[in-house]
């Protein structure tokens, strides 16, 4: 088992870098390691995304330094158990909106007796069988290091930040697109109601022990928020640098630039 490049950033008190990608390519992994990420967040939220595909790109995160961290589409037990099993060092979940949400992610995310998560030990995580003549250790450094990373993406969500950061997750992200369009605008993530609502959020987070962390839309945005407090920065995504790389490139030749 590698180390949790996260929990490394966090132990040395610096800010975790990453991106992520709805895009199914393993190759984006190990271009975000070359260029110094920290971790990589493989989206099955909003992709189409298969299992066999997950298990490459967790495969090209670590080969390239990175910790995968996988977006799941729900709270499943066995979601949980075959991305885990897979190799991935965190999970990000989505709608999370209250405590009882969070503690079940958590207990399906840990071996006994912090969790109920269950074991095979002839998994990629447990060195395909590698470590059947002594487990303990590799359970006592899966509970330590997986990461778990809750999204705050409603309203309702967020005015009970504090409360729900109560429970053992890791790393609260407040979802501003969501937010934004369930707060009546059609999609303004850097509308000041956003942000106000955005912050103070954050602020219960982190005043909870917890923490705090965004989405980045550019590098401005990344640095307001780590001035801010946050600890965890998701830097745009691999398709939106490309799309607007050659959206601009292209109307610049089309014009003689």
């Amino acid at each position: 088992m590698t180390g949790n490049r996260v929990r490394e950033r966090f132990a040395a008190n610096e800010v975790a870098l990453g991106t992520l990608s709805l895009v199914p390519e393993p190759a984006l992994a190990e271009i975000a390691g070359a260029a110094g990420a920290d971790f990589f967040v493989i989206d099955m939220e909003h992709a189409a995304i298969d299992g066999e595909t997950v298990l490459h790109m967790i495969r090209a995160a670590q080969s390239a330094n990175v910790s995968p961290i996988v977006r799941i589409r729900e709270v499943d037990e066995k979601t949980f158990l075959w991305v885990l099993d897979s190799g991935a060092e965190g999970l990000m979940i989505p709608l999370i909106e209250d405590r009882m949400t969070a503690r079940r992610a958590y207990e399906l995310s840990h071996y006994p007796p912090d969790g109920v998560r269950t074991i095979c030990s002839a998994s990629r995580a447990a060195a395909h069988g590698g470590y059947r003549s002594d487990m303990r250790p590799y359970l006592e450094r899966s509970n330590a290091n997986t990461i778990l990373i809750g999204l705050l993406e409603s309203p309702e969500a967020v005015e009970k930040a504090g409360e729900i950061a109560q429970e053992s997750l890791d790393i609260f992200i407040i979802g501003r697109g969501d937010l934004s369009l369930k707060m009546g605008f059609p999609y303004a993530p850097w509308h000041p109601s956003v942000v106000e609502v955005t912050k103070r959020a954050l602020a219960d987070v982190m005043d909870a022990g917890r923490k705090g962390g965004v989405l980045a839309y550019d590098v401005d945005d990344a640095q307001q928020w780590i001035d801010f407090g946050c600890e965890f920065v998701i830097y745009s995504q691999p398709e939106m640098i490309l799309s607007s790389h050659y959206a601009g490139a292209f109307s610049k030749i089309r014009n003689g630039a």
